[in-house]
């Protein structure tokens, strides 16, 4: 296996795993998202909860309801704080995946740039090569016109 296929392989690989990396960041993201959502929605009706039940207890109410009405209002309060816990874990879970995606476009990037390197250094070589034997094919027929030169007719170079 020459070094450049050990490079495509290695390149083959990082791309893979750069894929792989930006499909579980997309992931997150959208766990990230039903998780704002999600806690976002109980807020909301946590406040719409508190509006309707404080209008209520205006009308009338006894200290059973106002009791219950604690009593729900701290889960609920409980809830909210549990999904606020859990999108605060999404959101470190997303960065992670973020720094991840960026690692491995680095990798990527420098895998490539080394290919595109050795592809650089091969042509610079053959270029080299090319002109060497260009250099050389020109030394020997400037060798061999001058060989030729000098063993033409002696009288051609006289005017009759």
């Amino acid at each position: 296996m020459s070094a450049n296929q050990a490079l495509l392989m290695v390149l083959e690989s990082a791309e893979k795993e750069r894929d792989e990396a930006m499909a579980q960041l997309e992931a997150r993201r959208k766990a990230c998202d039903a998780a704002r959502q999600q806690a976002q929605s109980l807020t909301d009706w946590r406040k719409e909860y508190q509006q309707r039940w404080q209008n209520q207890f205006r009308q009338s109410g006894g200290m059973e309801i106002v009791r219950c009405y604690n009593d729900f209002m701290q889960r609920l309060a409980d809830a909210v704080t549990e999904q606020d816990n859990r999108l605060a874990q999404a959101e470190q879970m997303l960065e992670r995946s973020r720094l991840e995606l960026i690692e491995r476009e680095r990798k990527v990037a420098a895998v490539s740039k080394l290919i595109d390197k050795r592809v650089l250094e091969a042509q610079a070589r053959v270029n080299r090569q090319d002109q060497k034997a260009m250099d050389e094919m020109a030394s020997r027929a400037a060798r061999v016109s001058t060989a030729l030169s000098g063993s033409v007719n002696p009288l051609a170079g006289s005017v009759i």
